[in-house]
């Protein structure tokens, strides 16, 4: 991680703090808190929400890097990446749990187009997929928008779920992802959609019902 990104995680979780003491916060009081410079601030980040977007992306750079030092990583199943993600994830958001709970559906859901979080995330499910040679060939046809809508759905709905988790360490958010990240690598790992689509294909050239209409009898219709 360079020197800037450095600088700009340590402003960002300084403003997550501020936020909480007061949404409207001034870069002021957030450079006498950092003993830092307004311009310097500002170089960084233009506006107070820039600040507190991008520490979520903070978080995401934080992942990266724990999940690089992962011995064999690259032979983690889908499932295992997936859950790892996630986890990780959370286990970053809980040493501001407070500011997640706070400022997530403001700042991250309802922004009203895509934040470099979200695409961050989506990007990292591309991959996932991409690299793993156990997924179907039907999940590199499905309309990328259609997945990624869901599969952010469901990252949100896991992010509210833990912000309102109050089991001991969060047992029942774990058992949510293992569970979701077990069926999602069961429906991208199988062949059953190959198989229908190859079927489909066949039967578009070659049906044995294309020469006649088919019409469903009723009880007693004789067959003449």
């Amino acid at each position: 991680m360079n020197k800037k990104t450095k600088k700009k995680i340590q402003i960002a979780e300084a403003a997550a703090d501020r936020y909480l003491e007061n949404e409207r916060f001034s870069y002021e009081s957030l450079a006498e808190k950092l003993g830092m410079d307004v311009k310097e601030i500002m170089e960084h980040f233009p506006s107070r929400r820039t600040m507190l977007e991008f520490y979520y992306e903070a978080q995401f750079i934080r992942y990266q890097e724990i999940s690089s030092k992962i011995e064999e990583y690259d032979q983690f199943s889908l499932a295992e990446k997936t859950s790892n993600l996630i986890l990780t994830l959370f286990d970053l958001f809980s040493e501001k749990r407070e500011f997640i709970a706070k400022s997530y559906n403001r700042i991250i859901v309802c922004k009203g187009s895509v934040t470099e979080f979200e695409k961050q995330i989506l990007s990292q499910f591309d991959e996932f997929i991409s690299a793993d040679q156990n997924t179907s060939t039907i999940m590199g046809l499905l309309n990328s928008s259609v997945l990624h809508k869901v599969l952010l759905y469901h990252f949100h709905g896991f992010v509210k779920f833990w912000i309102k988790d109050t089991s001991e360490n969060f047992q029942k958010s774990m058992e949510l992802i293992d569970k979701w990240t077990a069926l999602f690598e069961s429906v991208a790992y199988s062949d059953v959609t190959d198989k229908a689509v190859s079927l489909a294909k066949f039967l578009a050239y070659n049906s044995p019902f294309k020469d006649c209409k088919l019409k469903p009898k009723r009880m007693g219709e004789s067959n003449e």
